[in-house]
């Protein structure tokens, strides 16, 4: 697969139509990921293991019901690729796809059969404003419309303006935010299970700023989703 340069750019001037995965043109029967990618989707299978990579990020640091990532993203590939444009290129369509994948998936296990309220991991309204979007929400959305389970953004917010995580060390993320999120009307939140959303967990340390913003609520439950996992 090529790295994402500025051939991708070109590429996708060139070829509006091409896959996101693999740079190959699309055939009419498909969009925005080619069949052959999406049959090499790296999928973890997390859902149905009780003790996966995902639960292993938040071991000994903060507590969470259950968690999965759908995809597993690896520098220079695919999934790379398509969160690249979900995220940075204003591809609200990829998210909401490979959200929809994921749904198909998990609704064969019992993951989202206790989940009360979903909350997107917030962006900070001045980064909303530059971005246009913040794709946690775009993810928690396509679950709630899929699953009909209630999602809210005006609980769990960002008070502060932090620097990207991109480039930080474990412990630099973590300083980075813990102290950014704050919770408006927790009673709203009082004896749910949550299921906090993502779009892709790699330290940790973001979530593990949020939990430690809800898990003080009385009688809450916390869970997670993520598209995707880097590791």
């Amino acid at each position: 697969m090529l790295k994402y340069t500025w051939l991708h750019d070109f590429i996708d001037i060139i070829y509006p139509n091409a896959c996101l995965g693999c740079d190959e043109p699309l055939v009419s029967n498909e969009d925005i990921v080619c069949i052959k990618c999406l049959h090499e989707l790296p999928k973890t299978d997390f859902a149905a293991d009780l003790d996966n990579p995902v639960l292993r990020i938040f071991s000994g640091r903060c507590f969470l019901e259950k968690a999965t990532s759908y995809l597993r993203f690896v520098k220079d590939g695919m999934v790379q690729s398509l969160m690249h444009h979900f995220k940075y290129k204003g591809r609200t369509e990829v998210g909401e796809r490979m959200t929809h994948l994921a749904i198909s998936d998990l609704r064969q296990t019992s993951f989202f059969s206790d989940i009360d309220i979903i909350l997107p991991v917030p962006l900070h309204p001045a980064k909303l404003r530059t971005r246009g979007y913040n794709q946690s929400e775009v993810i928690a959305q396509t679950i709630a419309d899929h699953t009909h389970i209630d999602y809210k953004t005006d609980i769990l917010l960002r008070k502060y303006y932090n620097q990207t995580q991109t480039k930080k060390s474990r412990f630099a993320r973590w300083l980075n935010v813990k102290t950014v999120f704050a919770v408006d009307h927790p009673k709203r939140l009082e004896g749910k299970h949550i299921l906090l959303v993502d779009d892709v967990v790699t330290t940790g340390s973001t979530v593990e700023a949020c939990v430690t913003k809800l898990e003080h609520i009385p009688g809450v439950k916390i869970s997670l989703f993520t598209l995707a996992i880097a590791q």
